[in-house]
């Protein structure tokens, strides 16, 4: 019996002994190797009240090893613990344990100094000068002794994304990486500053706030960058990590504010897919929701609200895109091809998040590679609307020269049509004819001969008066048509008319146009007759307004002439009074003939 519990007690002596030397999973430190990521090395202790004590981690058995290369909780308010150990076998001593996520908000870091534990409390929640090591990112540096096996804790806790990708450098290691990255993160804001300089240049050179936009976008873009890869925290607000913690929200809205206002002005939405520029609209005003909610609520709620509008400015400005280009927009081509590389990213960046996707090199420094391509490319759209837009206004340009070319060319056709209608008017025969009348009634009916000297004066100097302007009131030109009727009934002792049907008076109408279809028809309508008519009507409808004259007259052949002076002269005055906006029939009509001048309103 005595050696049965002998042995029982050797049998869990060695099994605790066993388990306090010889941990699940240890990370051995040899010779010729200077990188070693821990995350399947490390042993997770979940702690989803925030209350466990280190003392009681330390005797925790609930550690479970980690399955994947860099843990990610995605957004959760759960504090998670971290325990792994280091065997150096190697004859280095100086090491740096670095966590390469910099938006998490506390870290407590555990080691063993002189057999006593020592904490060192890091975050973004306090001052950047409490860091151990004044970087962006968290570094820990570690002595580690020869053949020495060495335990250490990490707790961390984080309203945002949790994750910690813990790696253990050598010091020549770290150095190197150290460089790489900052070569990395000066190129990308190297070309950021230029796009700056660039768009600046053209800003003030092109005058067009399509720059204004892109500019404001890019900064605020640029800066919400430097806050994801903790370069703002340690260069702009080290002493502010209430605003550290605040500033992603609030210039991340900012920028996406701005990046909608830009692709609004770029793809002209607002004339172009009114429907959707309204959803735009929507989602500007979010952002700026977004960024008031960012002094109101909690970090937790701001990110998530951050990382699902991410989501809807991907799809939607996507979506418009494919529209704008569906519908012929040529601009929309180069902005969809330019915008697809950081929407990529955007979505792989905003998955790793949630947590859906693993963290490593592509899906952390991804969205900083494709908006780095987007904004040259986008810079490039912008050169190439522009350029377009030229081309309009030269094309826009060339038309108006040539417009203007044909309406000089029909202001001199209509003045000299208007002065051989002059001629015509105030020709020899037609004075000498009304003068002989006049003579032949003076003895005969002075009365008469009266009233013919004095239509024929108001007509003559109605013609003088307003032949130069380009429009008249029509109630003008009525009287003038008068006037000759009344004339041509006294000299061939007939009864000519002229009514009106639906006339206000105050219509415009280019001098003497109605003055010549009259004529017209009195020399060729009613020969041998002793009485005539004129009506002049106006209809209207949605588009257009028109002027009827029709006379009881009787069709003939030289009615149907259109390339006389007169009707020349109609056509001309026409367009130098409404530029492609009219139209002019002449035609035998039911009772008579009918003249119509259509006028587009």
């Amino acid at each position: 019996m005595h050696r049965i519990f002998l042995l029982l007690l050797i049998f869990f002596s060695v099994n605790f002994l066993y388990s306090e030397t010889n941990p699940k999973s240890i990370t051995e430190i040899i010779e010729n190797q200077s990188e070693y990521p821990l995350g399947l090395s490390m042993e997770i202790l979940e702690d989803p009240s925030s209350e466990l004590r280190f003392n009681d981690v330390l005797t925790s058995k609930n550690f479970t090893l980690s399955k994947v290369l860099v843990p990610n909780f995605g957004f959760t308010k759960t504090t998670y613990w971290a325990k792994f150990h280091l065997k150096n076998k190697s004859k280095q001593k100086k090491w740096f344990i670095h966590i390469s996520y910099p938006l998490l908000d506390s870290i407590e870091f555990y080691s063993t100094k002189n057999q006593k534990w020592n904490k060192i409390k890091t975050g973004d929640t306090l001052s950047f000068d409490d860091r151990p090591m004044l970087e962006r990112s968290f570094v820990f540096p570690i002595e580690l002794e020869k053949n020495s096996l060495n335990t250490y804790y990490f707790r961390v806790q984080s309203e945002g994304t949790l994750q910690f990708p813990i790696t253990v450098y050598s010091y020549e290691k770290f150095l190197e990486i150290q460089e790489k990255e900052q070569f990395a993160l000066g190129s990308y804001y190297g070309i950021l500053l230029v796009l700056v300089i660039y768009n600046l240049i053209l800003l003030f050179m092109l005058q067009d706030r399509g720059y204004l936009y892109y500019l404001l976008y890019i900064i605020n873009y640029g800066l919400s960058q430097s806050v994801l890869n903790g370069l703002a925290f340690q260069y702009l607000w080290p002493n502010y990590p209430k605003w550290a913690n605040i500033s992603l929200p609030f210039i991340g809205g900012f920028s996406l504010f701005w990046g909608l206002q830009f692709t609004r002005n770029f793809l002209n939405t607002k004339k172009i897919v009114p429907r959707l520029d309204t959803i735009l609209l929507f989602l500007m005003s979010s952002m700026l929701f977004l960024m008031c909610c960012s002094f109101v609520f909690s970090y937790y709620v701001n990110i998530y609200l951050l990382a699902g509008l991410v989501i809807l400015f991907a799809v939607s400005i996507f979506l418009v895109a494919i529209v704008c280009w569906d519908k012929g927009y040529k601009p929309a081509r180069y902005f969809l091809i330019a915008w697809l590389s950081l929407l990529i990213g955007i979505f792989i960046y905003s998955f790793k998040g949630f947590g859906i996707l693993p963290t490593n090199n592509f899906t952390e420094y991804g969205l900083q590679f494709g908006s780095a391509v987007e904004m040259c490319l986008l810079s490039l759209g912008l050169a190439y609307k522009i350029k377009l837009v030229n081309l309009e206004r030269i094309r826009a340009e060339k038309i108006a020269v040539s417009y203007q070319e044909k309406l000089q060319e029909a202001k001199l056709v209509s003045s000299r049509l208007e002065i051989e209608l002059l001629k015509n008017n105030i020709h020899p025969h037609f004075l000498l004819n009304s003068i002989n009348a006049t003579i032949a009634w003076l003895d005969e009916d002075p009365e008469t001969a009266k009233q013919l000297l004095t239509a024929l004066s108001e007509e003559l100097r109605y013609i003088l008066k307003l032949t130069h302007k380009k429009v008249i009131p029509i109630d003008e030109e009525i009287k003038i048509c008068k006037r000759y009727l009344e004339i041509m009934s006294l000299r061939k002792e007939a009864k000519f008319q002229f009514k009106t049907i639906g006339i206000k008076g105050k219509e415009s109408i280019p001098p003497i146009t109605l003055l010549t279809l009259v004529e017209n028809g009195v020399t060729h309508g009613f020969q041998g007759r002793k009485s005539g008519e004129f009506v002049l009507s106006k209809k209207l409808d949605s588009k257009k307004t028109k002027f009827i004259l029709s006379n009881d007259g009787l069709p003939t052949n030289s009615q149907l002439e259109t390339s006389g002076t007169g009707i020349k002269y109609i056509k001309s005055r026409l367009e130098e009074a409404f530029s492609g906006r009219w139209d002019f029939v002449s035609r035998p009509s039911k009772n008579g003939w009918e003249s119509i001048i259509s006028i587009d309103t």
